[in-house]
């Protein structure tokens, strides 16, 4: 089984955003180390090896100190040349810590930057503010770091176009290597959810013209669009994620963290307790050597995101609803059947037919 990929959560944070939806929970950092050990010991349970890519996120991976990420590195068999990332929070990280990570192997750096408009960082309820951004970004470089990514959201409460054109404009002043642009999705649980139809947003016109804009400019900046909210320099495109979205192999350890080895998928407990409690660990190790067929309809709704799009093949039996897309401009076949423009700015009715 070649190539393997892992995914480590990490679900401590020190402010919950009013976005956020993931499983991370705020006020727990005395659970840290015991956290910590757990994950250590899956690892040791699983034995991964050949691992081309790892993928460090949750919750704010940032608040973790660097020897504990250096205790598990220890234990992985990382193939040479591997992308190693880690989601960072500005206002949480500074140069020494920086130097540490890299000094470590991480090589890949992803900032939850979002907006550099205060005001709409304050809504979202961030912990940082905008000089923390390129006070982070300047570390980083000076850490060392020459994979950056920064992360942006869109469609915000109050935010007009021009504030999203300026949020793009302070993005590409830094010349990360990689953006990743999102549309507020305000999902059930979240303190977003709790205004409900009183949270003020932009119309849905509006937000298709934000995206549209960013795709322009980004372009136009020498970005690859290479996934409906992702945009690399060329050969800077996260490996990591292309693996979930080809529903490739990889491992997942943590708190909530998913697995998919050979068409299997499985689950680890949600919170943080119930995870450090889990002393029965579910036998992975065997499902590493057993083949399912992979589900035909995620297939097609994870690898319609990547814009390069999937061969006629994986579409076998769903040929009427290929037909209907086409024809209602939303998908086109070439050498690939992939999103056509307008299906990029509908793509979840593209995805509707397939969930």
């Amino acid at each position: 089984m070649n190539p393997l990929s892992l995914y480590i959560h990490i679900p401590f944070c020190k402010q919950k955003c009013n976005y956020c939806d993931f499983a991370s929970y705020a006020g727990k950092e005395n659970l840290i180390e015991e956290y910590i050990n757990t994950v250590i010991n899956e690892i040791k349970h699983l034995r991964p090896t050949a691992l081309s890519t790892v993928y460090i996120g949750g919750g704010t991976p940032s608040l973790i100190a660097p020897k504990y990420y250096e205790k598990i590195f220890k234990l992985l068999s990382i193939a040479p040349g591997a992308e190693l990332s880690l989601e960072a929070n500005p206002g949480t990280i500074n140069q020494s810590y920086l130097k540490e990570l890299k000094n470590i192997g991480v090589n890949r750096l992803s900032l939850g930057a979002q907006s550099f408009n205060d005001k709409h960082l304050e809504i979202l309820g961030r912990i940082h503010n905008a000089k923390d951004i390129f006070k982070s970004f300047d570390d980083a470089q000076a850490a060392g770091f020459e994979n950056i990514n920064l992360d942006l959201i869109f469609a915000l409460p109050n935010q007009t176009h021009n504030d999203w054109k300026e949020d793009l404009k302070q993005a590409l002043s830094l010349k990360p290597q990689h953006l990743s642009i999102y549309n507020l999705q305000v999902e059930e649980g979240t303190k977003f959810y709790n205004i409900g139809d009183k949270l003020p947003r932009p119309t849905e016109d509006e937000e298709v013209a934000m995206f549209e804009y960013a795709i322009d400019t980004l372009k136009t900046a020498g970005f690859h669009h290479y996934e409906i909210s992702n945009f690399a320099q060329p050969g800077f495109e996260c490996k990591h994620n292309v693996v979930y979205w080809e529903n490739g192999n990889y491992l997942g350890v943590g708190a909530s963290a998913s697995s998919h080895i050979n068409g299997n998928r499985f689950d680890n407990p949600k919170t943080i307790e119930e995870y450090i409690k889990l002393t029965q660990l579910q036998n992975k190790v065997d499902l590493l050597g057993h083949k399912n067929q992979p589900d035909q309809k995620e297939t097609i709704f994870m690898g319609l995101r990547l814009l390069d799009g999937l061969s006629k093949e994986k579409f076998k039996g769903y040929e009427k609803e290929v037909k209907e897309l086409i024809d209602d401009g939303l998908l086109e076949q070439k050498d690939k059947i992939k999103l056509t423009h307008r299906g990029l700015l509908l793509a979840n009715e593209v995805f509707k037919l397939f969930i």
